[in-house]
C-alpha cells in the first residue's frame, strides 16, 4: 500500500513560540528534556491506496476530526462532476478518526478533488466568518448609537 502521512508539526508556524520547546533554564532539568524528546509526531492525514490500483480511488484517514468536518467536506467534493463516489465513516464513536473515500471518473487523481474540496471549504468558512464579524460590528455600532 502507498501511504502518505503529513504531521501536525509540519504545519506549525515556527516563528511563534513552540509550546514543546525547552527553555535554557529548563535544559538542565533532565526529566523535562526527556519528556520533550518522547513527544511523538502525530499524523494529521494518511493517504491509503491499494497496491495495483491507479490514483483515482483513494481512502484518506483524517485524524482528530468528526462529522462536522466530514460531512462538510463530502458535500464540497461531491459538487465536482468528475467525482463518481465520495463518502466517509467514523471508525468508532470513541475515536476521532474519519475514513474518507473518493473515487473519480477518467484519469483524474482522487487527490485533486480532495484538495479542491478543502480549498472551497476554507473559502466558504472565510466568507461566513467575514459576514459574522461584519454583523457583530454593525450590531455593536447600533447599540452604541442607541445609548447616546
Amino acid at each position: 500500500m502507498m501511504q502518505y502521512t503529513p504531521y501536525a508539526e509540519d504545519q506549525l508556524d515556527y516563528n511563534s513560540q513552540n509550546p514543546l520547546a525547552v527553555s535554557e533554564e529548563e535544559e538542565g532539568n533532565s526529566s523535562q528534556a526527556a519528556m520533550a524528546e518522547e513527544v511523538e509526531r502525530k499524523p494529521v492525514l494518511e493517504m491509503v491506496q491499494a497496491d495495483g490500483t491507479d490514483g483515482n480511488c483513494v481512502t484518506f484517514v483524517l485524524h482528530d476530526e468528526d462529522h462536522t468536518f466530514g460531512n462538510s467536506l463530502r458535500y464540497m467534493i461531491m459538487k465536482n462532476s468528475e467525482v463518481e463516489f465520495c463518502g466517509y465513516s467514523i471508525t468508532h464513536p470513541s475515536e476521532s478518526k474519519i475514513n474518507f473515500r473518493i473515487q473519480t471518473r477518467g484519469g483524474i487523481l482522487a487527490i485533486e478533488p480532495f484538495r479542491r474540496g478543502l480549498t472551497e471549504l476554507v473559502d466558504v468558512c472565510q466568507h461566513v466568518l467575514s459576514k459574522f464579524e461584519a454583523s457583530v460590528k454593525e450590531y455593536k455600532a447600533q447599540r452604541e448609537a442607541e445609548m447616546d
